[in-house]
């Protein structure tokens, strides 16, 4: 692990810290969950305060494993008790499921907090853990958010403020999931999609599908 890594995570355990639980489900998570199916299973990369997978799992009646690098957040979770989750300790880019494959993989603002090579890894990875016919969802930062230059620039579209960003251009995030072997059947960038206070970026959802 490198020290912008270590960086990284102490800044995600202080912040999930002060931030343990969130009853809301995101914007993104209302608009994916029409696409679940009750009953199959669904991995989330970089959970978070589980704000999401708690929702699916109450809403969709699905099996979710969740994953994390912020062991502290991840031990909380895990102490909650939650019905049809399993929060894991792990680094998502990385991930390779031993004991199963996937009919749904989530990913929402976590792509953005990786760099170009842990992006790529991440998509050959999730097409391994995937089921044929299983779907992936994005959701990430843009090249046209206003937060874009903010910080220290240390690489094509990458700024370190308090914390490392990456913001993804579209075109080039699908031409990393085509090289995965994933068809692209979605793709939006838009305002109005994860508003926060007084911000509205513009946001990129993408949606892709596993097939042979």
């Amino acid at each position: 692990m490198n020290f912008k890594q270590e960086e990284e995570q102490s800044y995600w355990e202080e912040y999930y810290a002060k931030h343990r639980t969130n009853e809301t489900p995101s914007l993104f998570a209302k608009f994916v969950e029409p696409f679940i199916i009750d009953g199959t299973s669904l991995l989330e990369l970089g959970c978070g305060n589980a704000r999401d997978s708690i929702f699916f799992a109450k809403s969709n009646k699905v099996n979710v494993t969740a994953l994390d690098q912020c062991q502290n957040q991840i031990n909380f979770l895990n102490s909650l008790g939650q019905s049809n989750i399993n929060f894991e300790f792990s680094d998502f880019t990385n991930y390779v499921s031993a004991h199963k494959k996937f009919d749904f993989v989530y990913s929402r603002f976590t792509l953005h907090s990786v760099d170009k090579q842990g992006e790529q890894r991440t998509f050959n990875n999730t097409y391994n853990n995937l089921k044929e016919g299983g779907i992936l969802f994005i959701e990430v930062r843009s090249i046209h958010d206003e937060l874009m230059g903010q910080g220290t620039q240390i690489g094509p579209y990458e700024y370190i403020t308090d914390h490392y960003r990456r913001f993804i251009n579209i075109n080039e995030m699908i031409d990393t999931g085509l090289k995965a072997n994933f068809k692209l059947i979605y793709k939006l960038e838009s305002r109005d999609l994860a508003p926060y206070g007084d911000e509205n970026p513009p946001i990129i959802r993408l949606i892709f599908q596993k097939s042979s």
